[in-house]
Formats: C-alpha cells, sequence, structure tokens
C-alpha cells in the first residue's frame, strides 16, 4: 500500500489551485517587517511560514492537528523559507474562540482568510501597532472597520499567487454598501458573510491602535 504524501492536504487547497497566497505575505512583510503571525482557522495553509519566521496555527478540525504532527511539515517549510532563521511553528488543536495559552499582545500580525470574526476573537493577541490582514469572506474585514481598536490602513489585491499589490490610497472609497444598508456588528453576526461594497479589493488591512 502506497504511503499518501504528508503534504497532500496543503497541496489540494493550496499549491495545487494557484492558491498559496505566496505574493500576498511576501508584500505584507516587504511593507510591515513582520517576525510573528498568529493565523486562527488556518487548516493546513503553512504559506506563512515561509515568509514569517515564527507561526502560530490555531484550528479545531482534527484533520488540520493530524497534519501539523506530521515532521514533513516543518522540513518542507524549512526547504521554502525566505529568511535565515530556522522556522518556529507551533500549532493549536482549539476552537479559537477559546484561550488556547498564547500571550496577549505579541504578535506582529493576525491573518483572517474565511474563518469568521478572527478580528475579534483573537485581538487580544496582537500586539498594539500590529497588523490585521483580513478578507471580507464571513465579513470580518467590515467587522474590523467597525472596531475603534482598529485603523484601516490598506487595501489588497492579487495580480497572481506570487504578486500582490498593497494600496493606502483613496481609503474612504471603500467599506461604502451599494444598497445604503446600516452596517453594524450586530448585523453582521446575524449574516456572517460578505456584503456587497462599491469597490471590493481582495482584502483589506488594519493596524491595531489600541491594547
Amino acid at each position: 500500500m502506497k504511503n499518501q504524501d504528508p503534504l497532500a492536504a496543503y497541496n489540494k487547497y493550496h499549491s495545487d489551485r494557484d492558491n498559496e497566497r505566496i505574493g500576498l505575505f511576501t508584500a505584507l512583510n516587504e511593507k510591515y517587517s513582520i517576525e510573528s503571525a498568529l493565523y486562527p482557522g488556518s487548516f493546513t495553509h503553512i504559506t506563512p511560514s515561509f515568509v514569517f519566521p515564527h507561526l502560530v496555527y490555531v484550528d479545531s478540525y482534527k484533520a488540520a492537528g493530524k497534519f501539523f504532527d506530521q515532521t514533513e511539515v516543518l522540513e518542507y517549510i524549512t526547504t521554502r523559507k525566505k529568511y535565515e532563521k530556522e522556522p518556529t511553528v507551533t500549532f493549536h488543536l482549539s476552537d479559537y474562540y477559546k484561550d488556547f495559552g498564547e500571550q496577549k499582545d505579541s504578535f506582529d500580525l493576525l491573518i483572517s482568510q474565511y474563518a469568521g470574526f478572527i478580528s475579534q476573537a483573537c485581538k487580544k493577541y496582537l500586539k498594539k501597532g500590529g497588523i490585521l490582514v483580513a478578507n471580507n469572506s464571513h465579513g470580518d474585514a467590515s467587522m474590523a472597520f467597525l472596531d475603534p481598536d482598529y485603523e484601516f490602513v490598506a487595501v489588497y489585491n492579487r495580480k497572481s499567487d506570487d504578486k500582490y499589490a498593497i494600496s493606502e490610497k483613496n481609503l474612504n472609497s471603500y467599506f461604502i454598501h451599494k444598497k445604503q444598508v446600516k452596517i453594524t456588528k450586530a448585523y453582521l453576526e446575524k449574516i456572517q458573510r460578505g456584503i456587497g461594497y462599491t469597490q471590493s479589493p481582495s482584502g483589506y488591512i488594519f493596524k491595531k491602535v489600541k491594547s
């Protein structure tokens, strides 16, 4: 019986689909010089570890835990890393709304991609001045925009998987609802999905301005 590829889950959902998003994390690092990142709801998306030396991943899905238990995962990250340091990778098999033992106010970057309201549940782990990168698939970018603990500082757009562009221009033209519906936290919690804006970049970048 042939052994399963230890990286099968990463390849299936990311590299085989041209969806590693390596360009996004590279652009973020070039702009903000990031050392440590927290990635709740990561599943097997280990791409950030190719760019940032210190990563903490959190997911409640048992298959993700089995994936990170494999020694080949860290070996693969080591072959693809873009920095000189040795990578450190921690995985917590946990609901990210619960305490998973990481220090508060300690991460440079909080990653929110397709996994709910991470900006709210994990805000306490992001240091003041740290960066939140969020798309709006579940409405998390909208939630962060309403949160006075964050400042909306940029958007990003995908040109190709290895090339993303960050823009700080005309930020007042974003988060304008097509139907002039009043957006509140309660409304976002009720619908739990992205909403239609007049402009929709690939994602949004916020800075944590309050500790």
